[in-house]
């Protein structure tokens, strides 16, 4: 019994001598936390390519970058995107035509709310700029066009009153140059034959009845003389004729017109002999020494314009040398189709460098709105309704933002709301940032939806040694390729990418050829129009369909002509 006892009591001291010796002494160290895991690096262009060593991808040569170390928990790829074309996706990973990986998009990307993080490899393809916003002097400047035109105000027309043929023309040509008092033409006219042959009967009558005693009988005979010479005043005979006439007794056969003022033909309506009617228009004058300037303003930048204004004017036949005028004159009443106002600016041409009709290019410096905000014209994104930027906020994380724009001027609009100066805004590629923020809320969506009916994993994280790779994923990516290839080849397939790029006045009801009322058009290229889906020969961006009102309005705010 005790020695029972004894080979009982040696085994529960062999069992504690073991327990322990595996509890303090075992040899195998406890899993290290994610605080100490090793650092993994990783290239940007073939993010298959892992390695425990800082070095270089050995397919490229890039750099290789630190992997950012995240929590244990498995992340969820929303979609696969192409390196060059962010506006590309795919369900799968795949290369592209030049053997490049697709980048996975994951879903905590997009956690923060309107954030969009891009990878920095796209960011740096997609050729992002950015700049402050910054506080600049700004003044109101209009551009546009003017034409030079004869002073109203020196313009007169030569007309006759009475009905006759032309007997003697004086003026020959237009541009002839006359001063007041020249001869302009005589005119032969019956009924002024008539009238002086009234006023020689009345003149006789006046001597006939002189002797007369009675005073009623004299009165007549003077009311009779002065209404013969009213008559031919009327019809716009000479005073100095009239008097030969009532001397001399001799009936003049023509009427001779005189210049009011001098000035230069601009036009002329008649040739010797022609028939003449009262208030035909037979020659126009002008004094050239003075032109007017006529521009075309908007009606939004009437409220820019001022009486006094400095303006600039450039003219083709002198190139390089500027005038400097003043605005004269803003006309009252509006174009009601081209809702556009003239103004007036008054030119000096004692010299007679101008001439009627001369085009000229206006610069007006229109009011100065002082020290203000201000970000660059092609940082803006008008999209109709909105205008947006795209904020940077480093390490490729941008936010768009709505704004609210005032006054344009050199480039530059000025911010009433919505940045402060100091913020880094984006200056080139925010067309395509702003994309991907729509893309990703997109696919974010159908993803949700599709999850509800599919629970099968959206990607396999499959981790690449630097000197290994694995045959079939090499099969898949090949696989890949020959689709992506098949995809742009059935794209371009339906559309001739030469035919869809329009130039010079674009016609959209004739581009309408299934005369459904709508076209496909490139949101970035805004000529680059279709009847049917496909993709831009330019920038491959898949075209978007709109309406032919929606179509004509993109084209006319980016500076293109259509009808």
């Amino acid at each position: 019994m005790k020695s029972k006892n004894i080979i009982i009591l040696i085994i529960i001291a062999f069992g504690l001598i073991a327990g322990g010796y595996f509890l303090f002494f075992n040899p195998t160290p406890v899993e290290q936390s994610s605080s100490t895991e090793k650092q993994l690096y990783s290239c940007g262009m073939h993010p298959e390519i892992i390695s425990d060593e800082p070095g270089n991808c050995p397919i490229c040569e890039m750099k290789l970058t630190p992997i950012k170390n995240g929590n244990k928990e498995e992340r969820k790829i929303l979609f696969y995107r192409s390196p060059m074309d962010p506006n590309i996706i795919s369900d799968y990973p795949r290369k592209d035509e030049m053997g490049m990986d697709y980048i996975p998009v994951y879903s905590d990307e997009t956690a923060s709310e309107g954030v969009i993080s891009i990878d920095p490899v796209v960011v740096q393809n997609m050729n992002v700029k950015t700049e402050p916003v910054m506080s600049k002097r700004l003044s109101n400047v209009i551009v546009t066009n003017g034409i030079l035109t004869t002073n109203e105000i020196e313009d007169y027309i030569v007309t006759t009153r009475v009905n006759g043929w032309v007997n003697k023309l004086y003026i020959n040509y237009i541009g002839q140059k006359v001063k007041s008092g020249d001869k302009l033409m005589e005119i032969y006219s019956p009924e002024l034959v008539t009238a002086q042959q009234e006023l020689l009967t009345a003149l006789s009558y006046q001597t006939t009845t002189g002797n007369t005693d009675i005073k009623d009988i004299l009165k007549s005979g003077d009311q009779l003389v002065k209404n013969s010479v009213r008559k031919l005043q009327l019809l716009e005979m000479s005073e100095t004729d009239i008097q030969l006439l009532q001397s001399q007794k001799e009936v003049k056969t023509y009427i001779t017109l005189y210049a009011p003022k001098s000035g230069t033909v601009i036009s002329k309506n008649i040739l010797e002999g022609q028939k003449v009617m009262p208030g035909m228009p037979l020659i126009q004058f002008s004094n050239l020494n003075s032109l007017w300037l006529t521009a075309d303003i908007y009606e939004y930048e009437l409220s820019k314009v001022i009486i006094g204004a400095q303006a600039e004017i450039r003219f083709n036949f002198l190139p390089g040398k500027i005038f400097n005028g003043k605005v004269d004159f803003i006309y009252p009443t509006l174009d009601a189709k081209t809702r556009t106002a003239k103004i007036r600016i008054n030119i000096n041409n004692t010299n007679n460098l101008f001439k009627p009709s001369m085009l000229a290019s206006v610069t007006i410096k229109g009011r100065d709105l002082g020290k203000t905000l201000v970000v660059p014209e092609n940082a803006v994104i008008r999209s109709g309704r909105k205008d947006i930027v795209i904020i940077s906020l480093g390490q490729g994380k941008f936010k768009p933002q709505n704004v609210t724009l005032g006054d344009y001027s050199d480039g530059y609009y000025q911010v009433l709301e919505g940045l402060s100066e100091g913020i880094k805004i984006v200056t080139s590629a925010q067309f395509l940032i702003d994309s991907e923020s729509n893309l990703k809320a997109a696919v974010s969506q159908f993803t949700e939806s599709r999850d509800n009916f599919n629970t099968k994993d959206n990607a396999e994280n499959n981790k690449f040694s630097i000197s290994t790779k694995e045959t079939k994923t090499d099969e898949i990516h090949d696989h890949s390729k020959q689709e992506s290839k098949k995809e742009l080849s059935d794209s371009k397939n339906i559309v001739e990418p030469q035919s869809i790029v329009r130039e010079g006045l674009i016609d959209l009801k004739a581009l309408d050829i299934n005369k459904d009322g709508k076209v496909f058009q490139d949101p970035m290229d805004w000529n680059v129009i279709s009847d049917e889906a496909g993709r831009c020969p330019l920038c491959e961006m898949k075209l978007k369909e709109v309406t032919l009102d929606e179509a004509k309005k993109n084209l006319l705010e980016n500076g293109f002509k259509a009808n």
